[in-house]
């Protein structure tokens, strides 16, 4: 079936279905999305929680559960599969749409794919996924939705923003999603369950800390891992979650990823400088070192959401300065 993202909470309240397909075209919104369901799996006793990034070599017999030895208590769980910019290809096609007709009720299937086309939405291996689970599509956030998209967004954090307040945080943002986010979990640790107005996103957004997400991000994908190092400990000391620094660097993996693939920068909006700095740092790296990356990320996601016992900041660090 397919559902409209404002009524997923409800919708996995009453039933955990055990395939779930999102397509965005930003990371942001399939990671919103992924998290309602992990939330509500992990209620629901699926204790571990496995992310494939998928590649044109993926094997994927990880969905098959006659190759599996099933633990003495039958643990249940969780996998979650990321098709970054192109489809499952024609064998993840096929184990999809075969995987549909007969889910495994010890799996919770999450196939999240991002910024593919409307021809992938309307696939016949999406359609069984659609099938056998629920599906919705998130559309880009134009600039005129942004003030609504960030009312909305505030309330999952048990808050309430003011219109003129919601616009000023739009303007201030130009509609990246991302920092808008930082924006919304910095107002909730600071105006805990109080209805933000001018005057409290005047405050916050003026009360700029001495490195931002997007200081972070160029560091990381210029490979200056001093500074990037030192970045991760001042955003740290200041309050940022663990979550925003992960999709940061979570969005600058993916591009490179996708440069490599597509060995040109065509698919990326940023300035010249950015896309010459992603060109340069992706003939320093290789394929299988970003393919180990994505693995730690999803690990790293893991832990935050209590799904490992791994120290989410620890591994942020460990993975900034071996990348």
């Amino acid at each position: 079936m397919k559902a409209h993202s404002k009524d997923l909470r409800n919708l996995v309240q009453k039933e955990l279905k055990p395939v779930y397909i999102f397509f965005a075209e930003e990371s942001i919104q399939l990671s919103s999305l992924t998290d309602q369901i992990l939330l509500s799996a992990k209620n629901s006793n699926f204790e571990e929680k496995t992310t494939y990034v998928i590649s044109k070599d993926t094997d994927w017999t990880f969905l098959d559960s006659n190759n599996e030895n099933l633990d003495l208590f039958g643990s249940k769980k969780i996998i979650e599969v990321k098709l970054l910019g192109s489809g499952p290809g024609n064998r993840g096609a096929k184990a999809l749409k075969e995987y549909s007709l007969k889910p495994d009720p010890n799996k919770l299937i999450i196939v999240s794919a991002e910024s593919l086309d409307k021809k992938s939405q309307s696939s016949a291996w999406a359609k069984a996924l659609e099938k056998a689970g629920l599906m919705i599509i998130e559309s880009p956030i134009p600039l005129n939705s942004m003030p609504k998209w960030i009312q909305d967004q505030a309330e999952v954090s048990n808050m309430k923003v003011k219109n003129e307040a919601a616009i000023l945080l739009s303007e201030k943002t130009e509609g990246n999603l991302l920092a808008a986010t930082q924006e919304i979990m910095k107002l909730s640790l600071l105006y805990p369950n109080k209805e933000i107005g001018l005057g409290e996103m005047e405050a916050c957004i003026s009360n700029a800390s001495k490195f931002g997400i997007f200081d972070l991000s160029n560091a990381f994908v210029s490979g200056n891992k001093n500074r990037t190092f030192k970045i991760i400990e001042s955003l740290k000391s200041e309050g940022t979650q663990p979550t925003l620094i992960l999709w940061a660097l979570t969005k600058e993996i993916n591009n490179l990823y996708k440069v490599m693939e597509d060995k040109s920068t065509k698919n990326i909006w940023g300035p010249r400088h950015y896309l010459e700095t992603l060109t340069k740092r992706v003939n320093q790296l290789s394929k299988s070192k970003i393919k180990q990356s994505m693995l730690e990320i999803a690990q790293i996601d893991a832990s935050i959401k209590g799904l490992s016992s791994k120290n989410p900041w620890q591994a942020i660090r460990d993975l900034a300065i071996t990348f």
